[in-house]
């Protein structure tokens, strides 16, 4: 069973915010291979996307393995087993992303090289981002509350992640999103996703607006 972004009280958490991502790489897996098999004449366009995206899985992997999943093994020992799993995923997943560098970076000619990767991290993230879902986002759902940036400099990254896993997420779910997200980086948001969502409606025209309550696009 999918599960809903927001808490059963209509709250916003962590486990949403996790989500979110969630949302963000299958959506940008699924577009991005139908804009590769449509037409590879905007080259510079779909190699800028693969780097964003192939940036964003291995951040979030590395971030995962040595953030989020010790403290978790620690408090919640019965997810050892599924944590072992993720993790080998994880490491499965690096060579894919030095593959699609390859590929990308040679677009015209090795088209089918690049929708291989695409299709092969498909089928690898599927599974793993359900597991996630299923085993490590109940443990989540009561870690409210983003810590502040130090800087200016780091609201504005902060903002540039939250607009990339903002894009096709239901209003409702931003609003509460918004709610738990400290002033300076808040205040950055509104610019942040205004140029996302332009990049985006330049890269991918034939693309529907989304309006997601749950991390599966």
């Amino acid at each position: 069973m999918t599960p809903n972004l927001l808490n059963d009280d209509g709250s916003a958490s962590m486990a949403t915010l996790l989500m979110m991502s969630h949302h963000a790489f299958r959506r940008d897996l699924g577009r991005l291979l139908r804009a590769v098999e449509r037409d590879v004449s905007n080259a510079g366009l779909l190699q800028a996307e693969w780097k964003g995206l192939r940036t964003a899985l291995h951040s979030h992997h590395t971030i995962e393995d040595t953030a989020m999943f010790p403290g978790l093994r620690k408090d919640h020992p019965e997810t050892s087993a599924t944590i072992d799993n993720l993790a080998a995923d994880h490491h499965r997943i690096d060579p894919l992303l030095v593959r699609g560098d390859a590929a990308f970076g040679q677009l015209a000619r090795m088209r089918l090289a690049a929708l291989d990767v695409l299709r092969e991290l498909i089928a690898l993230l599927t599974p793993h981002l359900a597991a996630e879902e299923a085993e490590i986002v109940p443990h989540l759902r009561a870690t409210k509350g983003f810590p502040p940036p130090s800087s200016d400099a780091e609201a504005v990254m902060y903002a540039q992640g939250f607009a990339w896993s903002s894009h096709g997420i239901a209003p409702e779910v931003l609003a509460r999103v918004d709610e738990m997200l400290p002033p300076l980086l808040r205040e950055k948001l509104p610019a942040a996703r205004d140029a996302f969502n332009h990049k985006a409606a330049q890269t991918y025209p034939y693309e529907m607006p989304l309006a997601s309550l749950t991390p599966v696009p």
